[in-house]
């Protein structure tokens, strides 16, 4: 079974954010870190349950290559994406996915 991915507007808006750090003229890796989006939205895809419970239901799925991770609940045969968060930042800030 396949399960269905939907971004929260703050995931939407967090993606894009980190898109337009790395797609400045000096970096250019902006449309490899959506690859990297896309390779885990994959993952999703497949089995959300092999990623990590790091707060209650919520669960952590780390990218490849960057500093970020999408953080996610599983509602029946739906992921839903709270957020696409920086790992450097304060672990803390990440109680404002709920």
């Amino acid at each position: 079974m396949a399960f269905e991915v939907i971004y929260k507007a703050l995931a939407h808006a967090e993606v894009a954010e980190a898109f337009r750090w790395y797609d400045q003229d000096h970096i250019r890796v902006g449309e490899k870190f959506l690859d990297q989006i896309k390779r885990t939205h994959w993952f999703l895809t497949q089995n959300p349950h092999l990623y990590p419970c790091v707060d209650g239901e919520i669960r952590r799925a780390n990218l490849s290559r960057f500093p970020y991770s999408l953080f996610f609940v599983i509602d029946g045969d739906t992921v839903n994406v709270l957020s696409c968060f920086q790992q450097s930042r304060d672990p803390k800030d990440s109680l404002r996915l709920r």
